[in-house]
């Protein structure tokens, strides 16, 4: 047999560089934790679908205190269209537009804000910031959608992000940045061998912060019909260190690098650092792990036990074709959604390994979302069967701050989800 691991490390690497009937009668059980649903918030799928945009920016907030917060867009010049301005300069346009609103639930704008800046192209990619302030507003908490457009293409991201001004222990009250250049730190995780300054903007009289590396928590998700969840509790126990209030962090190793100012360690921010190969899926340890959503536990426990990682999971994809062509394609298309599942829902886990990721795996993007306060709701739409499937992933807090959103898991999901499984097994893509 032709091996096939090989062709995966391509198609994959290729693939990320270029970018139920309704279930009525689940009726009061599910909707009793979804929060009601406001206009504005539903028609997000585009935010996880990879083909509806080519530009990705990251957008976070500072608080300098609770009345100066600024609002940084990073974002990487080679994914703009650039044209010739007078003089033949190669030029690309970008529009930053925010808005302030309450809560996802009531999305009416409070106060907007609007930047367009014109990017002159270098010989080589480069990433660039955008600060704007944002407007001062007489709330403790509120939520700032952001709209980044590519002027020139005329292709568009909507970003959120959540504030609290008397929140003190999250990332927002900190300036991380990397040593060697001084720009800011934005990514959702860090590769080994990253140095980053670390820099306490609140409270004055604070002298000391708490850090510790934790290890990474490699928990696969059950199934969604499954009666409960394998994950490990979102409230843990931390043993950390005093630091400065200013200090260097060095990510020597894989882990789970978590800061403090709170003595009691009740929140926190973490950078998970899950080596120099996330979010791409090369390796073999890596390709094994979402193999278990098409799995029984006895066949993955087969598998994992397999001396050769590489040959184990080049025998799952050829069994489940007997086809070397139909084999690489599912490949394909299965470790591109894996490593698009890592960009998009990474956070103290690899996003493979969250609810998120699970479903986006089996099932594809789904076809509408909403975001409310409290969860994200995604549907899957069959029109031709008149068929409907909501998943609700709630959102818990953790100690680590970074939300984790925990899958409401329900019997119904099971024929849609055996299906889905199914389809895979017998060696053709699924998308509902």
């Amino acid at each position: 047999m032709k091996k096939l691991f090989i062709i995966l490390l391509t198609l994959c690497i290729s693939a990320l560089l270029t970018g139920c009937r309704t279930m009525g009668k689940k009726g009061k059980d599910t909707e009793r934790h979804i929060s009601a649903i406001a206009a504005g918030t539903t028609q997000l799928a585009q935010i996880y679908n990879p083909a509806s945009t080519t530009i990705h920016p990251k957008v976070f907030v500072k608080k300098n205190d609770t009345t100066n917060i600024d609002l940084y867009v990073i974002i990487n010049d080679s994914e703009l269209l650039f044209s010739k301005a007078a003089g033949n300069q190669s030029t690309g346009k970008v529009k930053v537009f925010y808005k302030i609103m309450e809560t996802f639930e009531n999305s009416q704008t409070i106060d907007t804000s609007m930047k367009i800046i014109s990017i002159a192209k270098t010989p080589t990619p480069k990433t660039f910031a955008i600060k704007m302030k944002l407007k001062h507003v007489d709330l403790q908490k509120f939520v700032v959608q952001t709209t980044v457009t590519d002027m020139i293409r005329g292709r568009m991201n909507i970003c959120f992000n959540e504030v609290d001004k008397l929140d003190s222990t999250g990332i927002d009250n900190y300036s991380v940045t990397y040593v060697a250049d001084g720009q800011p730190f934005q990514k959702t995780y860090a590769d080994e061998g990253t140095v980053l300054a670390i820099r306490y903007n609140n409270t004055p009289g604070l002298h000391l912060i708490y850090n510790a590396v934790l290890p990474v928590d490699n928990t696969i998700p059950q199934s969604p019909y499954a009666t409960q969840s394998d994950f490990n509790d979102s409230i843990i126990h931390i043993d950390a260190q005093e630091s400065p209030v200013q200090f260097i962090l060095n990510i020597d190793k894989p882990g789970i690098y978590y800061t403090s100012s709170d003595s009691t360690f009740k929140s926190g921010f973490s950078i998970p650092c899950f080596g120099n190969d996330h979010p791409s899926v090369t390796t073999p340890e890596d390709m094994i792990k979402p193999i278990k959503y098409l799995c029984t536990n006895e066949e993955y426990d087969a598998i994992t036990a397999k001396e050769s990682k590489k040959l184990a999971v080049d025998d799952f994809w050829y069994s489940c074709t007997k086809d070397i062509k139909k084999a690489k394609e599912l490949i394909r298309v299965f470790y591109t959604r894996a490593v698009f599942a890592n960009i998009y829902f990474t956070s103290h886990r690899q996003g493979m390994l969250t609810d998120r990721g699970m479903v986006y795996i089996v099932m594809g993007p789904p076809h509408m979302m909403a975001i409310t306060s409290k969860a994200e709701i995604w549907t899957y739409i069959d029109r031709k069967e008149d068929r409907r499937v909501k998943f609700v992933f709630r959102k818990r807090q953790t100690t680590l701050t970074t939300p984790d959103y925990r899958l409401y898991r329900s019997t119904e999901f099971k024929p849609y989800w055996d299906k889905a499984v199914d389809t895979w097994r017998k060696g053709n893509i699924y998308t509902f």
